[in-house]
């Protein structure tokens, strides 16, 4: 057997075990905020995957995230974030509080997923949440043709009110294809970007450069990584971004307590 065969049995055999670990409550989600780097004011909240594997502990997305190759495992994944965004937002609104906008990871195969915006219809209606609140992440991928494809799903997404974005942005293939081709309302740049900010001059220029260019398109800019207090100075310079990363908040257990830190 050669070693692709066994490279793919094992994805296989790792998808079908993060489908059993759905089903038998093994996953949670965290919260990590998201604010205006100016003002820090909170803008949102992401919702992340973990696992808690009987045998390993926590684990993060990095140990199975192959598993969303499967096209079954990333949907069930998915949705169980969004019941579990859908759960939050409604006992905020149960009691009073305003709403943040939730985020929520999915991959970009799924945008061929006929049931995708039906799911997302009926989930917030059960929820007797407004779909404006949730914005759906699609991370950059090397198969650039999953991103390139994407405008009449998303159409009919920001219909609903969802907003769209693009993960990891600058870390992939598609970036200016996919914003000269499709309507994204938020763009997240990649941690990379932000590594060297601000003790490197040239990265800061990059950096200064890649804002300017989005800017001019009107999207809402997230920086991701952002891990010192000297990071969200030199952000905070600009007029319209948003910060995300340790220095702002780790994930959080509980959906209050990622609010109370943004």
């Amino acid at each position: 057997m050669d070693t692709g065969e066994t490279s793919r049995q094992g994805d296989h055999a790792l998808a079908a075990r993060v489908r059993r670990g759905l089903h038998d409550g093994e996953f949670r989600v965290a919260f990590q905020p998201i604010i205006h780097a100016q003002t820090s004011r909170l803008s949102s909240i992401e919702c992340l995957l973990r696992w808690q594997h009987p045998d390993y502990g926590l684990l993060l997305p990095g140990s199975f995230v192959q598993a969303f190759e499967d096209a079954r495992a990333a949907r069930e994944a998915s949705y169980f974030v969004l019941e579990s965004a859908c759960e939050q937002l409604r006992t905020m609104q149960r009691e009073g509080h305003p709403l943040p906008r939730v985020s929520i990871n999915i991959q970009p195969s799924q945008l061929a997923d006929d049931e995708l915006v039906t799911t997302i219809r009926e989930t917030t209606q059960r929820y007797g949440i407004d779909p404006s609140h949730l914005e759906l992440e699609l991370v950059e991928t090397a198969d650039a043709s999953k991103l390139l494809a994407i405008s009449e799903i998303t159409d009919s997404l920001r219909q609903l009110g969802v907003r769209i974005a693009i993960d990891g942005f600058g870390s992939g293939y598609a970036s200016l294809a996919i914003l000269s081709t499709t309507q994204i309302d938020t763009i997240k740049l990649a941690r990379e970007f932000m590594v060297r900010v601000p003790g490197s001059h040239r990265a800061c220029t990059v950096m200064s450069c890649v804002l300017d260019m989005l800017d001019k398109l009107a999207v809402t800019v997230v920086i991701e990584g952002v891990e010192t207090e000297a990071q969200l100075r030199w952000l905070s310079r600009r007029a319209e971004v948003y910060a995300q990363g340790y220095h702002i908040a780790r994930p959080q257990t509980k959906f209050a307590a990622a609010i109370a830190l943004g």
